[in-house]
Order: C-alpha cells, then structure tokens, then sequence
C-alpha cells in the first residue's frame, strides 16, 4: 500500500478523496498511510481543502525507496529490508530454503554479528550499506571468483557514479580508496561437483558511519573521503544496476569483459606480491588473471595458480 501510495504522490497536492479513490480504501486509511510513511522520515504537506504532496523522501534503503527507477532485470525485484538483523548474509541463506527470487536483496541498517572473510568481524553501525544478494548463477563452482570480481566491479562503478571517487579493488574481496579499505564483500555458495546451486553475495560498504578508532588507520569512509554525507539509496541502486549488468554476463558466459574491467582496477599486473594462506606463503610476479578469476604469480620456483589468501603489494 505505501508504494503505491508514494506513486501516487507528487510536487503537487492531491486530494485526500482522489488518494482514496485510487487506492480503494477511506480517506482516514489515507491519512493513516500517510502518518505511517512520515515516521519512515518522508516529509509530507498536508493543508486543508487541497490535499497531501510530497516534500521530500528519507534517505532510508526501504524497498519503497530503493525501487524508485530501479530497471534491472533480476537484481532487486525482491527487498528485504530490516533496521537490525544480525547477519544479512545468514537471513539471505535462510530465504534460500523457500526458494526465493533470483537477485533478492537483504538490506540492513544496521548488522550485530557482520562478517568479513575467515570469520572475521566485520563493524556495521548505522549510515554504512550492508547488504547481501541471492543468486542462482548455473555456473561451476571454478568460475565463483568472478562473482566477487562481478560484486567489486558494481561496488566501484557505484561509487564513481556517485561520487565521482574512482576506487580500487584489491583481490579478492577489498575495495580500497587511497589504499584505505572501503568495502568488503563475502561470497558464500552452495555447490554440487558440477555446478553451484545457489550464491550468496554479501557487500559491506562504508559510506557515512563513524569508524572505530581501532580501524581509521586502515579503513575509510566515502563521507569521508568526499567531505560530505553520500545518499545512500543512489549509492545502493546505481550498484544493483550495475551488478545486474555483470550477473547478465556471467549468465550468458562473457566473463572476459569481467576479467578485464576488474583488471583495469585492480592494477596487480606485474605486481610483486605476498600472498599468504594458512601456513603458506607465496611470493612473486602476478602475470596475469586467469579465465577463472585466479591470479597467476610466478617466482624463480615455478609458476602458480592462486583462488584464495591474503595479499600484500610489496612493490
């Protein structure tokens, strides 16, 4: 009822009996509406004998907003939206066992046990955009990297549509802005020898929230690097879109025009790199990309295909 509501509210005033009409219900349900929608921080003029028009919309990613000129074509027709949830990505794997949408969102503004890679804390307060995505890609579970190279590719297209900010993504899973981390992404599947039932995309993306003093020295905000709030559902829909965009290749199997867009951002061509996993670690040349999304480093050893583990740029 409020989406339609809010379609039917304008710059200029409406009559609460012609807001009844098209909604099929009383002009005290209309008023009622309208309350509800004011609490969600939309500002909304009512004067008498002219009706209701609208002010001005929250920046709020409820599903009501971000919908707003949405157009993609499987990402985000389903939002699921909460103030606080503990994980995005565990309310994602749950929705998974009633066989939802493929491209369904889970947006929270607020996440009490976020997670980064290795189990690792990931500090989600209000005014950041933690989100996480359900796709059905039908891919082998070797292409998976390039889900995450697709997810980090929508993240820094986003920002740079945005803000005007032009990122860079250091593999596997970090956004960075003047070396400083702004984004994390985790990709969870679920996987059969031949192919992956089902992925789960988990973005967390600084943009207004107040860091912990225990992270300003490696991390970064994007309100702090533009010197101003950033709108966060523009923000939230202009990376749907563009993630949409790349899932659509992934499905149809174009994955070199992801391997060289993530390329072109992440710089490590030619990188000396230490890459450690566990008790291992590597050091070398990064060569290349491989199809698969693994990184190629070559040192006076041999030559190794890398999917996973910590990088550190050494030159």
């Amino acid at each position: 009822m409020r989406d339609k509501l809010l379609g039917l509210l304008k710059n200029d005033f409406i009559s609460g009996e012609s807001l009844a009409k098209s909604l099929g219900i009383s002009r005290t349900a209309v008023w009622k509406q309208v309350k509800s929608l004011e609490k969600l921080g939309y500002e909304i003029e009512s004067v008498k004998n002219k009706g209701y028009r609208l002010i001005s919309r929250p920046d709020t990613t409820i599903p009501e907003e971000i919908s707003v000129d949405l157009s993609t074509k499987i990402i985000g027709k389903e939002i699921h939206y909460f103030e606080k949830i503990p994980s995005t990505n565990q309310f994602a794997k749950e929705l998974t066992n009633k066989s939802v949408k493929d491209g369904t969102i889970v947006v929270s503004d607020v996440q009490t046990q976020g997670r980064g890679r290795k189990d690792r804390t990931w500090f989600s307060p209000k005014g950041g955009l933690w989100f996480s995505v359900v796709i059905y890609p039908n891919i082998q579970p070797r292409k998976s990297m390039m889900l995450t190279m697709a997810a980090s590719l929508a993240v820094v297209d986003g920002i740079k549509t945005i803000t005007g900010i032009v990122p860079r993504i250091k593999w596997p899973n970090d956004v960075l802005i003047k070396g400083k981390k702004v984004c994390g992404i985790l990709t969870e599947i679920d996987a059969e020898p031949d192919r992956i039932n089902f992925a789960i995309i988990g973005i967390g993306l600084n943009v207004n929230n107040i860091l912990k003093s225990d992270l300003e020295k490696h991390a970064t905000t994007l309100k702090i690097e533009s010197g101003s709030n950033v709108y966060r559902v523009k923000l939230l829909r202009s990376i749907l879109k563009s993630f949409d965009k790349s899932y659509e290749n992934i499905k149809e199997g174009r994955y070199d025009d992801i391997r060289k867009s993530w390329q072109s951002y992440s710089q490590l061509i030619g990188k000396s790199v230490r890459i450690c996993e566990g008790e291992i670690t590597l050091e070398g040349t990064i060569n290349d990309v491989d199809e698969d999304g693994a990184l190629i480093l070559k040192n006076d050893e041999r030559t190794y295909r890398i999917l996973s583990g910590d990088l550190e740029v050494l030159s």
